[in-house]
């Protein structure tokens, strides 16, 4: 009987040392990010500090640009990655390189995928983000918010009529969105109709004359690098567009509307607005 009382006296203080000794394990974890919304997610629930990589364009927060770049959507630097013996790599599937995965699964690193295709995602992935850190009261708050901020901001649109909306990717060729993209979710949300939602392909090539044909009530386009100028000024020879006529052509920036991160919320009401400006 004793000896079952110290044996399992034995068992509760190695549970416990274990215990104490995982956060502190994971506060040392080194974490290689490489897509620009995994960095945004890990500075929100604060594992910031740990990425010790990532890729070009990840410059949210502010901090986020003194991270050292291991690569881009073209491709990462495999040798570099090693070097840096990350315990954990975050990445996406639809983004990155598929042969660079398969490399990094083969030597042994244990990746993090996330693939959200709408707004309600980004909750789930940040909790699971929790998880693999360590952070997960963060990451519940974090997540807990978020869902709250966008169940009021469906809820305050869901009563309202359906406005077209036609979402300018880019202007050269022109080129929209199909039904299956994010942003498709993001119009849906709001209560607005993307015009091209039977579209076969997710980013389909379209014709000024099929934009006329279609009127919508609302253009948006995301600003990029200074190009909003450029595709604003398409329409002004296109008066009898609805939204041409009632200069309902609006500009977003595109890291809030194309990034699957807490900031997408602030992309979110500012689409919401444009689209309910037509009403």
């Amino acid at each position: 009987m004793n000896r079952l009382i110290v044996l399992l006296g034995i068992y509760i203080l190695s549970f416990s040392l274990a215990a104490e000794q995982e956060p502190k394990q994971l506060a040392q974890q080194k974490i290689v990010a490489l897509t620009p919304h995994l960095v945004e997610m890990l500075y929100a629930i604060g594992a910031g500090d740990r990425i010790v990589g990532t890729v070009e364009y990840a410059d949210y927060p502010e901090a986020a640009k003194n991270i050292l770049r291991i690569g881009s959507y073209t491709g990462v630097q495999i040798e570099k990655i090693i070097e840096l013996d990350p315990q954990l790599i975050v990445a996406s599937r639809s983004t990155n390189k598929e042969d660079d995965l398969k490399k990094l699964e083969s030597l042994g690193y244990s990746i993090f995928y996330t693939e959200p295709k709408q707004i309600s995602d980004i909750s789930k992935d940040v909790i699971r983000l929790g998880e693999v850190t360590g952070l997960n009261a963060n990451a519940n708050t974090v997540a807990n918010e978020l869902q709250q901020r966008y169940l009021s901001i469906i809820k305050r649109y869901q009563n309202t009529r359906e406005v077209k909306v036609f979402y300018q990717l880019w202007h050269d060729p022109m080129r929209t969105l199909g039904p299956n993209s994010w942003i498709s979710s993001m119009i849906n949300d709001c209560r607005g109709k993307n015009i091209f939602h039977d579209a076969s392909s997710d980013y389909p090539v379209v014709s000024l004359e099929s934009v006329v044909m279609r009127d919508p009530e609302v253009i948006v386009i995301p600003h990029h690098s200074g190009t909003a100028l450029a595709k604003k000024e398409i329409w002004q020879n296109w008066q009898e567009i609805d939204a041409v006529a009632n200069q309902r052509m609006v500009v977003i920036h595109g890291d809030i509307l194309h990034r699957f991160t807490p900031r997408a919320l602030d992309g979110l009401e500012q689409l919401c607005q444009a689209i309910d400006s037509a009403r």
